[in-house]
């Protein structure tokens, strides 16, 4: 896993800054407390963008926490329109300069459907 801060998102030449971008766009969408985006990429495509949701997914949801988490609405958005995540990398992205690793419900989705990278902001 990489760390990438959000003030290198300013810059969008550096690596990884323009799906990171997205996946900061994507968490203004949010109307949660804690504002996350995500972006899948592969082979340097966009698979699915998303952010988090009040509402949760039998399949995608966070577990206990009755949401469906950046990572999950993303990869799940994916699946439904057919495209395989395997191999991709994954950004995350949360509003504040906060840290966005992803949580064990989401790490557990990204090992499932074989996401090779995750990327997230934060300290």
């Amino acid at each position: 896993m990489h760390l990438l801060n959000p003030k290198d998102l300013l810059d969008q030449d550096s690596d990884g800054s323009y799906p990171m971008m997205l996946a900061r766009e994507e968490a203004k969408k949010s109307t949660r407390k804690f504002k996350l985006g995500a972006t899948i990429m592969r082979r340097n495509k966009v698979i699915a963008t998303a952010c988090n949701l009040h509402k949760t997914h039998p399949h995608f949801g966070s577990g206990e926490y009755k949401r469906l988490h950046a990572e999950g609405h993303a990869i799940y958005k994916a699946i439904r329109r057919g495209l395989s995540v395997a191999g991709a990398t994954i950004y995350i992205y949360r509003k504040g300069d906060n840290l966005a690793k992803p949580c064990p419900c989401c790490m557990g989705l990204i090992h499932k459907y074989g996401i090779k990278e995750v990327i997230y902001s934060g300290k």
